[in-house]
């Protein structure tokens, strides 16, 4: 029954967004390079920095498991899958995989481990079939088979060692490429990741690819030191490469937790993003030698992270001139955009659903949705006007239901009340109306059918006047709500998004 509910409701999101056509890429000539921050594919050997991802005796609250780690890596190859007809991108830059802390079970030959494992499924590898050496198979290797799985193949792998578990660093970056990978190199950053700069061969034409991610806290001006460093060892890179053949063709991606618009929305500091790594949104290369593609899209549809209500652009993909010119590699122009699945990746107003420890077999996906661009051999062709740059707002747009312009006919929720945390898990972070009274306030309940939900109001303006106290007062606290179910430490709750009115 549940099941049937999710197909639905899955279906009913994919026509509620409105945005522009956003989306997975169609086919066609060239490739599509995706960068994507998986957000905590953690392995399942139990040896993790992150105490919700250790297993056994020392296992934190979440109840991390085989199952919710198959969970996690069906999501990501669902999203990736829509991508060239079922085959995936052709490049994929990947952050935040757990770096491999059990080196003796570490995978060398990835082609021998898809062989070996070639009669089974992740799925059997992490049930029936399960052997307690598969434990030490790297999270790498695991998303590997998953996306073999499901028919996403022929991709090289390459990836950073763990630094060690007094590191402080959890993850690590990869570069999976359906090109051959000539030559690889990996610099450390100061409490970040290190840098995988990739050497690819596009039918014999080099394409560089640096993979990042930055030291986090994009919104604590007191981490923006550390984010310059990280920003120096990767100029330093580029003022290389660029020093050997200033028409390289260059990607640089990943998560530089940063937003495109930085040094705007913190003036006054020196920024990594803008001020030391010099990314920009003039097209021309007038002023700058990267490229920032977020000016491919409209400002208010720059987002690939919602934080606090806030949209972010965490997430980069920065070129250079050498992807403009009339040789080697091209950019595709106008090919840039965010990767979204309504209903899979993304909610009825376009935020991530992040991944969720929820029941028996977690659900969500990633707290960031991947960013894509599309490149072909041969001369770069324009298909619109160059970017200026001069259009990036100086503040953070926000991105809530009740603020949101676009129109939403969101499905009614009624049944949630009827389901265990196990039917509930796949409907969190998804979007409901309910009918509900209003028990208390202090705590927060409300009531949905015949049962009694604790309950989160996202902001504190629905406790003014003609907020919920009013309902709760004037209307048998009768009020028709826009909800999500969510789970807080282990126990099922709905989150208030938005007041519709009585009924």
């Amino acid at each position: 029954m549940s099941t049937i509910r999710f197909i639905c409701l899955c279906t009913l999101v994919w026509g509620l967004w409105t945005e522009s056509a956003i989306g997975a890429p169609q086919d066609g000539g060239g490739f599509t390079v995706v960068t994507y921050n998986v957000e905590n594919l953690f392995d399942v050997d139990g040896v993790a920095l992150f105490d919700d991802y250790k297993m056994g005796p020392d296992a934190g609250t979440s109840g991390y498991s085989r199952r919710k780690f198959q969970t996690k890596l069906q999501g990501i190859t669902d999203v990736l899958k829509t991508i060239n007809a079922g085959a995936g991108p052709e490049v994929l830059l990947l952050q935040e995989l757990e770096a491999d802390f059990t080196p003796d079970s570490t995978v060398a030959d990835f082609e021998a481990f898809l062989l070996q494992h070639r009669d089974q499924t992740v799925a059997s590898m992490l049930g029936a079939d399960w052997l307690p050496q598969y434990a030490g198979y790297p999270a790498v290797a695991w998303l590997l088979k998953s996306l073999s799985d499901a028919g996403l193949t022929g991709y090289e792998v390459v990836t950073a060692p763990a630094r060690g578990m007094d590191s402080g660093v959890a993850h690590t970056n990869a570069v999976f490429s359906k090109f051959p990978i000539r030559a690889v190199e990996r610099h450390p950053l100061v409490q970040a990741r290190d840098i995988i700069a990739a050497e690819l061969d596009v039918a014999g034409h080099p394409l560089f690819v640096y993979v990042n991610h930055w030291k986090s806290g994009a919104s604590n001006p007191a981490r923006e030191p550390i984010r310059v460093e990280n920003a120096r060892v990767l100029r330093q890179l580029l003022d290389a490469r660029l020093a050997e053949d200033p028409h390289a063709d260059v990607i640089v991606a990943g998560d530089l937790n940063s937003h495109y618009n930085h040094s705007i929305l913190n003036p006054g500091i020196e920024t990594g993003i803008n001020d030391v790594l010099g990314s920009a949104g003039d097209e021309s290369f007038a002023q700058n030698d990267l490229y920032n593609l977020w000016f491919e899209l409209p400002s208010n549809l720059r987002f690939s992270e919602v934080w606090r209500g806030h949209r972010g652009t965490l997430m980069h993909m920065l070129l250079t001139s050498g992807l403009y010119d009339d040789s080697g590699i091209s950019y595709v122009d106008g090919s840039f955009s965010k990767l979204i699945v309504p209903g899979l990746n993304t909610d009825a107003i376009g935020r991530p659903i992040r991944w969720s420890f929820a029941g028996d077999t977690g659900s969500g996906v990633s707290d960031h949705t991947p960013l894509y661009a599309r490149f072909r051999v041969g001369a770069f062709q324009t298909t619109a006007a160059f970017s200026r740059g001069d259009d990036a707002p100086d503040y953070e747009p926000r991105l809530n239901v009740s603020e949101y312009l676009g129109s939403l006919d969101l499905p009614d929720g009624g049944f949630l009340s009827d389901l265990n945390d196990t039917e509930l898990a796949p409907y969190v972070a998804h979007l409901f109306t309910v009918k509900a009274i209003v028990k208390s306030l202090k705590p927060f309940r409300i009531q949905v059918g015949e049962r009694v939900w604790p309950a989160y109001y996202v902001d504190r303006s629905m406790l003014a006047e003609g907020g919920l106290p009013d309902y709760q007062k004037n209307n048998a606290g009768k009020v028709r709500l826009v909800v999500q179910p969510n789970f807080y430490y282990g126990k099922s709750q709905l989150i208030v998004e938005d007041i519709l009115g009585e009924w």
